[in-house]
């Protein structure tokens, strides 16, 4: 009798266990419990969570492991589909890489002069995360799971431009005193004030023009008719029509008519660069030297009540203060680790660039 109740529990455990065995089987597509705030049987995306000091991995780089759960955690709030703050949408892979090749991504997240610092002004990311960032950028990079390259044959730096500086020419090279030169002229003077961000770069494309190079700038030349020319017209307005928009400084009117000569010229993509006697740098004046310089290339954006990244250019105790601490030559000539100016892919001209060099090295006199 004792026997056979053992083998009767025994059955009934068995049959126990069979069955949460089998339930469990059946149970394995059912949908978790909904968690506070979600709707049961919904789906959600989940975040995954940002690197700790434990798991900080800057060798093994990818987009969907690495870069996308820093955008995830502390961009996307606000830089979403629904939500573009400043038109800024980093909801995609496709999405970000125009804010990468413009530099933007990587210099508001370092907080980079010149830039909207993110998270905030007052946060940053983690020095792991800002690694992790700056390798991926620098590996070119790749979406999904491919690791970064981290020594890639072709480098992608959209901060600063690295060049080797080049010896002058032992011949003189000089240039026709009444030709308006695109290259040394025209283009940095176009690009430094329209082509910024929120106007006519090639990401904003205000009104969907672009003026960052030669090909997009003809378009808005009329060689038959240069005064009717668009370009030069939206110089000459008034208001909020003007190009540059207020509270940015309008071109001067020595500006103004290189621009129409440059037309009537026939608006050619010209170029010559001085060198020897015909680039003289010594003796520099601020006011008859440097600042002409400055006007053409860099004050249309750091100038009026807004300058861009808080620099303004248009006085001699501004522009002393930038030349003592490296950031104005730095910058100009395109060295590692300053922010290229006028752009990452426009440059003053040599002869110029010797100029504001010759002049610091004197001693940056308001002469």
């Amino acid at each position: 009798m004792k026997i056979g109740l053992d083998q009767k529990m025994k059955r009934t455990v068995m049959l126990f266990l069979l069955g949460i065995v089998f339930a469990c089987q059946n149970d394995k597509n059912t949908p978790l419990p909904a968690k506070p705030g979600e709707t049961p049987g919904s789906i959600t995306t989940p975040v995954t969570p940002g690197p700790t000091a434990s798991s900080c991995d800057t060798v093994s780089i990818s987009f969907d492991k690495s870069i996308w759960p820093i955008v995830q955690n502390n961009c996307i709030s606000c830089h979403n589909t629904t939500l573009a703050s400043g038109n800024v949408d980093l909801s995609t892979y496709d999405k970000i890489i125009p804010y990468v090749k413009n530099g933007k991504l990587y210099g508001s997240m370092m907080h980079l002069p010149g830039y909207s610092p993110m998270p905030s002004a007052s946060s940053s990311l983690t020095s792991c995360e800002l690694i992790m960032v700056k390798k991926w950028i620098i590996g070119s990079y790749p979406t999904g799971t491919i690791l970064v390259d981290l020594k890639p044959s072709n480098p992608v730096n959209p901060i600063v431009t690295i060049t080797t500086p080049v010896t002058p020419p032992t011949t003189n090279v000089v240039c026709n005193p009444d030709t308006v030169y695109f290259k040394q002229k025209i283009l940095t003077l176009i690009v430094s004030n329209c082509a910024m961000s929120g106007c006519h770069d090639a990401i904003s494309q205000r009104e969907g023009v672009i003026l960052t190079d030669y090909n997009h700038i003809i378009k808005e030349v009329n060689t038959k008719n240069p005064s009717s020319s668009s370009l030069y017209t939206s110089l000459l307005r008034t208001g909020e029509e003007r190009m540059p928009p207020p509270p940015m400084a309008a071109f001067s009117k020595d500006n103004i008519a290189m621009v129409l000569t440059w037309i009537k010229q026939g608006a050619k993509n010209n170029s010559c660069e001085a060198s020897g006697t015909a680039c003289i740098t010594t003796n520099m004046s601020y006011a008859k030297d440097i600042t002409p310089i400055l006007q053409a290339s860099c004050t249309g954006c750091h100038s009026g009540t807004k300058p861009q990244g808080s620099i303004d250019l248009t006085t001699h105790a501004n522009v002393s203060k930038y030349a003592l601490n490296g950031k104005l030559y730095g910058s100009v000539a395109h060295l590692a680790g300053y922010i290229a100016m006028p752009s990452a892919s426009v440059s003053i001209s040599s002869c110029d660039i010797s100029k504001i060099k010759s002049w610091i090295d004197s001693g940056s006199k308001n002469n």
